[in-house]
């Protein structure tokens, strides 16, 4: 059997390493886990998260993290590929010094720092100091990294033309946790109104001005109400926006505790996703469009390259122009007046998700990635468990 080692200061409890996890195990590999934790720490990752003060004191406790994780990882069995994930940009070079050359180090790094701190979020200016080191430290862990993961084409395709076209990579699609399943759709009476969700941590990629905005056109309207779930940079942004456009039909709320989405999910007509005007939000999927997908409910995103490698607009998706508030605004307008439309959309997303990215999909994409990647693994598989024990037990709340 192969052993493959989660290492690192990865972010534990975000879904896609927790989705990583699940797809090297249902590949047939022996999981364990080699973490300390450091980045959820802090939820919401605000411009002073990543000042130089603050950048002081986690390099400071990423050196005690590191010395921690290069005892453990030593006196444990040598692993034949180790593993690291989304936040686990510090911890590829660390990886590379305990493990050494002749280890097979795969990274799946979900986004680089180039596209969250220089591109999306303009944390750092692009050509100053700071911008320079986030494109030089992505640059070292593509070359230091036998293999990169990445969740789209689109994402693996600016990788080559903006980082570095010889790192090897592969793309494998994130999906969604078994935590999350299809529902029956809710029957929404005559006399109800469509029920509207979002959540998520108020980043630029979301765009949830363009939300606002929208439930600003919808305000002098019956039959539609919209809650926002989560807080973020630009959270305090979003209410003062809505302050200001007298939007009364718009509900915020803070995070609640992650195994309680589930029932959210099946308690809304339609999901949100993402409609930032962004470089960042045309190459990703959004966990939470896979999420609100698999438990059934009809999504509304932007439409981008990325999103139509899984999904496909009218079918399993609704899609609107990105930063386009008008045309949000007259999406949810055709939601209201055809009752139809989101339990069919959601239920083809339903399918979708079970048909082509359940776990034993995913466990077979993920085997034929790394036996291409590394060939002389690709005896070493062991079957497939009927049953799988999660590497990360239980959901800790993002």
């Amino acid at each position: 059997m192969i052993r493959a080692v989660l290492f690192g200061t990865y972010t534990a409890t975000h879904p896609a390493n927790r989705l990583l996890a699940a797809q090297l195990q249902a590949a047939g590999l022996d999981v364990t886990l080699c973490h300390e934790p450091l980045w959820e720490r802090t939820r919401d990752k605000t411009a002073t998260f990543f000042g130089a003060r603050s950048l002081a004191r986690l390099g400071l406790a990423y050196l005690g993290a590191a010395q921690r994780l290069r005892r453990r990882f030593r006196a444990a069995p040598r692993p034949d590929l180790v593993v690291t994930g989304f936040n686990g940009q510090l911890d590829v070079p660390l990886a590379r010094l305990v493990a050494g050359r002749r280890a097979r180090l795969v990274f799946a790094p979900l986004v680089t720092l180039t596209e969250t701190l220089v591109d999306d979020r303009q944390v750092y200016a692009r050509g100053g100091l700071k911008g320079r080191a986030a494109r030089a430290l992505d640059r070292w862990t593509l070359r230091l990294s036998d293999l990169v993961l990445t969740d789209t084409e689109a994402h693996r395709r600016w990788i080559a033309d903006r980082l570095d076209p010889a790192a090897r990579t592969a793309t494998v699609y994130l999906g969604a946790e078994p935590f999350f399943r299809p529902t029956a759709p809710r029957t929404r009476r005559a006399d109800e109104p469509l029920r509207v969700l979002f959540y998520g941590q108020y980043v630029p990629l979301h765009g949830t001005y363009v939300i606002v905005e929208a439930a600003a056109l919808l305000a002098r309207e019956a039959g539609i109400e919209i809650t926002m779930i989560g807080t973020g940079p630009e959270r305090a942004l979003a209410t003062r926006l809505a302050t200001m456009r007298h939007v009364a039909s718009l509900r915020f709320e803070d995070w609640e505790a992650y195994e309680q989405l589930p029932a959210r999910l099946a308690a809304c007509d339609v999901a949100l996703g993402i409609f930032g005007p962004t470089s960042k939000a045309r190459m990703v999927i959004p966990t939470k469009v896979y999420q609100a997908a698999a438990a059934g409910r009809a999504v509304v995103t932007m439409d981008t390259p990325a999103l139509r490698e899984v999904f496909t607009p009218e079918v399993d998706v609704l899609t609107v122009r990105a930063g386009d508030p008008r045309a949000l605004a007259a999406m949810l307008r055709r939601l209201r007046d055809d009752p139809a439309l989101a339990p069919r959309i959601g239920s083809a997303a339903g399918r979708l998700l079970v048909e082509h990215l359940d776990p034993a999909a995913q466990g077979a994409r993920m085997r034929t990635v790394l036996a291409a990647a590394f060939p002389d693994l690709a005896t070493r598989f062991a079957p497939v468990p009927s049953a799988l024990t999660p590497a990360f037990a239980g959901l800790p709340p993002r």
